[in-house]
């Protein structure tokens, strides 16, 4: 069990990050055991022939055991970018590249241990090969499914922000994974064996992984923003295609209309769903206020973005003509 310890001024500063960084490395971890979590078979089975020479990061995340936090360092900012996020890693100080790789290696006899000897000989071109890496895992595993991606992990933050909101840190956290409880002014993290940790006033970076299913991940070292890896909502639906609308709701509403109606769950934005059916951002926005003001949908807005989604009675609406197909 570790325990993390907030002050009032660390309940203040809870903040969401959106990383492309971490969710590249997840999907080669993933890509590497998927046999372990059959979830991802179908994305696996679809990304395994991009040939890609994944063998410095394989060595790195073994199934047990310790992967260097600074190939994912907490992104600095709400929305990060991958080229800024490589930048990072291509800059980690040697000492913390060559500290981080021995602990790999030893930790729990990890089989990729003589690959991680052979980094070690040159911790700045092992830094920069596992640099290069994740560069090419981004453009072939991750880049080309990125608005789809990037839609989950914005509706996940969009709805744990309204958690917050409205029922405060017990709510966010209790509901956030299985193994996490919120005591006083204590996180618990039950599965976890790391000593515990005072935050002191930096806050806790709080960020949504769809390839981080069913772990927790926790970053506590002190070179980096305390930040803990949660798998976001809708992942398990995430590759699977949108349904088609029932025959009867297409008649009734239109083809497009229905389509964006069925797709309102998870939540999503106007631009989310632009991007993900390929429609005109005018188009999409047209169809989503007729369907809001049918009663068929409801709008929130979190911050710059508003978030669709269906109603009560757009939900009866859609299962009646399930019903009558």
């Amino acid at each position: 069990m570790t325990v993390l310890r907030f002050t009032q001024s660390d309940t203040l500063r809870c903040r969401f990050g959106l990383s492309p960084l971490w969710e590249t490395v997840s999907a080669v971890r993933v890509l590497n055991g998927v046999e372990h979590r059959p979830m991802y078979a179908p994305w696996a089975a679809a990304k395994a022939a991009a040939g890609l020479d994944l063998s410095g990061l394989n060595a790195l995340q073994p199934r047990t055991g310790f992967t260097p936090d600074f190939l994912t360092p907490p992104p600095k900012a709400s929305r990060a970018k991958i080229s800024t996020e490589l930048a990072r890693v291509r800059s980690t100080p040697l000492d913390r590249v060559r500290r981080e790789l021995t602990r790999s290696r030893d930790e729990f006899s990890n089989p990729g241990a003589p690959e991680i000897d052979l980094m070690l000989a040159n911790p700045a071109r092992a830094r920069d090969r596992l640099a290069d890496e994740i560069e090419s895992a981004w453009h072939a595993l991750i880049k080309p499914d990125w608005p789809t991606i990037s839609r989950v992990l914005e509706d996940d933050i969009a709805y744990r922000g309204s958690q917050l909101t409205d029922g405060g840190l017990v709510a966010l956290f209790d509901d956030l994974h299985p193994t996490l409880t919120w005591s006083d002014d204590r996180l618990i993290a039950g599965n976890y064996r790391e000593p515990d940790h005072k935050l002191a006033g930096q806050g806790l970076l709080l960020v949504p992984g769809v390839f981080a299913w069913p772990h927790l991940v926790m970053i506590v070292d002190p070179n980096y923003q305390p930040a803990l890896i949660y798998p976001a909502r809708g992942a398990a639906r995430l590759w699977s295609d949108t349904p088609a609308p029932p025959d009867p709701l297409a008649r009734l509403l239109g083809r497009t209309r229905a389509t964006l109606l069925v797709a309102l769950d998870p939540p999503a934005t106007t631009s989310a769903l632009a991007a993900e059916h390929g429609l005109a951002l005018a188009t999409v926005a047209e169809h989503l206020a007729a369907l809001h003001d049918a009663g068929l949908a409801t709008r929130r807005r979190t911050g710059h973005r508003v978030h669709y989604r269906r109603t009560e009675v757009g939900q009866a609406v859609l299962d009646a003509s399930i019903m009558a197909r």
